[in-house]
């Protein structure tokens, strides 16, 4: 499972653009998340283009997730001709569509249940997994099954749940991609450099991908024995 991101950056990290990211399975095309930058930079991709299905799968609704997710529809509606499928545990994205004036029939709304595994098409599983990010919004990070491999993409949260934690370490899980603050706090929203040197053992780092980044700080990442991503 390739994952190909459209950007590496924190929500108040323009410059890098939403840490939002894309792969092909079969003949589908399966977004994760749909951040302010996101549709500029997929509205004419190939891939997304020659799919017959495109899914999108919702970590939360925080605007560098989902800020472009709007105009993704109305675009893949009416000029695309396609109904895309949006995936997440909770239909508060279809309040959030309608307050946009997306109409309902312009998509499918594809409701995901927490810690089940769910059939997205394609040989895909993705099994939602409740995280702690901030107090007034339920987010979610997903276990990717393609039937090769498992890969945990984190959405935002301010730690790795502990399944996944030891998927990694059993090999279970191939890769994480987690969300990752330089910025030290008593009430942390995203995982810490610090959190991440604590929970995951020197010999795993290679496979725990940073994202979300603040500034641009891969060469610490690198230092300390973790994944960087560059795009």
């Amino acid at each position: 499972m390739n994952l190909t991101f459209l950007g590496l950056g924190s929500a108040f990290n323009p410059t890098m653009d939403n840490s939002n990211a894309w792969f092909s399975q079969g003949s589908t095309f399966f977004l994760i998340d749909c951040g302010e930058t996101t549709f500029g930079r997929i509205w004419n991709n190939p891939d997304y283009l020659s799919s017959k299905e495109t899914a999108v799968i919702v970590t939360h609704l925080h605007a560098d997730h989902v800020g472009s997710l709007g105009s993704l529809i109305s675009y893949s509606y009416y000029v695309a001709g396609k109904k895309i499928r949006v995936c997440h545990p909770l239909d508060t994205v279809v309040g959030l569509l309608d307050l946009l004036g997306i109409q309902r029939r312009c998509y499918e709304f594809v409701r995901l249940e927490e810690g089940k595994a769910a059939d997205l098409g394609e040989g895909l599983r993705a099994t939602p997994l409740k995280v702690e990010h901030v107090e007034d919004m339920t987010c979610f990070g997903y276990i990717l099954d393609d039937g090769a491999e498992r890969i945990y993409f984190s959405g935002d949260a301010k730690n790795i749940p502990g399944e996944v934690v030891a998927g990694l370490a059993s090999g279970y899980i191939r890769r994480i991609y987690q969300d990752t603050s330089a910025k030290e706090s008593d009430h942390p929203t995203h995982a810490t450099i610090s959190y991440l040197e604590k929970t995951i053992d020197p010999a795993l780092r290679s496979r725990v991908f940073c994202i979300h980044l603040d500034y641009d700080y891969r060469a610490l990442l690198e230092e300390k024995g973790f994944g960087t991503l560059y795009i």
